[in-house]
């Protein structure tokens, strides 16, 4: 798990104080050295009948100081320990806004990738569907056309328009033949023309002219 912001700048801290902490230390040790050969001098002066009240006073003062020194690293202790405490519960309740954000970015993420899977479905489903026109568009084409059938003097004619069937019966009464060259060709006199016309249903109807 990361550290959040707020736990760093705790750590941070945390480590500055215990820098002065050891400095204080430091100075702490050195005053009770200097306390030490005092109290010893003070013992010493007192047995030879020398005045010892200037020592005693320095002594007094030195003392103050390391104490001092203990009270400050307590109260700088505890006040570590106090920042630690609430930026660790300032650090859980960031790392839970975090996972939120998290789970609120997630769920964008496979909404989209949702939408994405959908538009490409749809757009297979075109494509397939664009196919099919194509090829009913191209079998119809290829239906469509003229097709003659002659039986002796009829013609029976079946045109195909968009899947739809017309046939076109014509009958001459008139019989022709190839002629010689010295006879003249007379034009038939009459002729029946039945159109018959189904659609793509099966349903016929027969015309006569």
């Amino acid at each position: 798990m990361a550290i959040t912001n707020v736990m760093t700048q705790s750590l941070i801290s945390a480590g500055n104080t215990m820098k002065q902490i050891k400095l204080q230390q430091s100075v702490r040790k050195e005053l009770k050295g200097k306390a030490g050969v005092l109290d010893s001098e003070i013992k010493r002066d007192e047995a030879s009948g020398a005045d010892t009240t200037a020592k005693k006073e320095e002594l007094a003062e030195t003392e103050k100081k390391v104490d001092d020194i203990a009270n400050k690293q307590m109260t700088q202790m505890s006040e570590m320990n106090k920042d630690m405490k609430e930026a660790a519960k300032a650090d859980a309740e960031e790392q839970k806004r975090n996972e939120k954000l998290e789970a609120q970015r997630e769920a964008k993420r496979a909404e989209r990738k949702k939408q994405a899977e959908a538009l490409q479905e749809k757009s297979a489903q075109r494509a397939a569907e664009n196919e099919i026109r194509l090829e009913n568009a191209r079998e119809n084409t290829a239906e469509e056309g003229t097709d003659t059938v002659s039986v002796g003097d009829t013609n029976v004619k079946t045109v195909v328009v968009g899947g739809a069937k017309t046939k076109v019966i014509s009958e001459s009464n008139h019989a022709t033949k190839v002629p010689h060259i010295d006879e003249k060709i007379t034009p038939p006199t009459s002729s029946e023309i039945s159109v018959s016309v189904s659609d793509a249903g099966g349903h016929s109807v027969d015309v006569k002219a």
